[in-house]
């Protein structure tokens, strides 16, 4: 473990993880880090490989915990990067995207895309709206959960205070 030691978190989560669950870890991983680590601006990959329509993905997330997810990393106030990533439904990195730029400034867009727009770019759209209808929870078996429940601990009680360690010798 070199210099990066206590820099970086990486949480696996289980196939047809969907939004509740994506959204529990979210919060319970990502603002005790950000918190702890005090960055002065923050970067992140906005991906949209992980929403269930995606060919590559083995999760079941939606727009609605991305924009979840958007809106959070705008509460932290920091300078803000945001870069794209994957994301191989065209509908749903157009989708995604137009809601991050909205929460991004402070908006919530409509919901209905506008006729116009679908007329001209609609074959690669599945629904007339931003937002995906909410999926039913694929229910995870207990082993999986317990799994999810052990990864937490582990990041808080483990990762977590290598964080604090680096974090401590750089000041």
């Amino acid at each position: 473990m070199g210099r990066g030691r206590g820099f970086s978190v990486n949480m696996p989560l289980p196939p047809s993880t969907g939004d509740e669950l994506y959204l529990k870890v979210f919060e319970e991983v990502v603002p005790p880090f950000i918190e702890e680590f005090q960055p002065d601006v923050l970067v992140t990959q906005l991906g949209v490989d992980s929403f269930e329509t995606d060919p590559l993905t083995h999760l079941s997330l939606t727009t609605n915990s991305f924009e979840k997810m958007v809106e959070r990393f705008r509460s932290f106030s920091l300078p803000w990067v945001a870069l794209g990533g994957g994301g191989y439904d065209l509908s749903n990195v157009a989708r995604a995207w137009t809601l991050a730029w909205g929460r991004m400034n402070g908006l919530s867009a409509r919901d209905v895309i506008p006729e116009a727009f679908l007329k001209r770019n609609g074959d690669i759209f599945r629904s007339a709206y931003l937002r995906d209808t909410p999926l039913t929870p694929f229910t995870l078996r207990d082993e999986e959960m317990k799994t999810v429940e052990a990864d937490l601990y582990y990041l808080k009680h483990t990762v977590f205070p290598l964080m604090r360690e680096a974090r401590e010798k750089q000041v």
